[in-house]
């Protein structure tokens, strides 16, 4: 396996964490939580679109970003 395959797939097991965390975290109403996943999760689709990655490619694809504002 590639080394550029590994981080991939290392970037999309931590965006698949913390897309479970925050939705566990909106569920409990824990904001402080969910603010902290959200900044997570929108650096990571923020920085996908400026280098054009697709998010399919980074584990953001059918994920709203949005729904995680508290």
């Amino acid at each position: 396996m590639s080394e550029q395959i590994d981080y991939q797939i290392l970037l999309q097991e931590v965006v698949k964490t913390a897309v479970e965390a925050a939705r566990r975290a909106k569920h409990k109403g824990d904001q402080g939580a969910l603010y902290a996943y959200y900044d997570i999760i929108d650096v990571v689709k923020t920085q996908a679109e400026v280098m054009d990655v697709p998010l399919s490619e980074v584990g953001l694809d059918g994920v709203d970003v949005d729904t995680f504002l508290p």
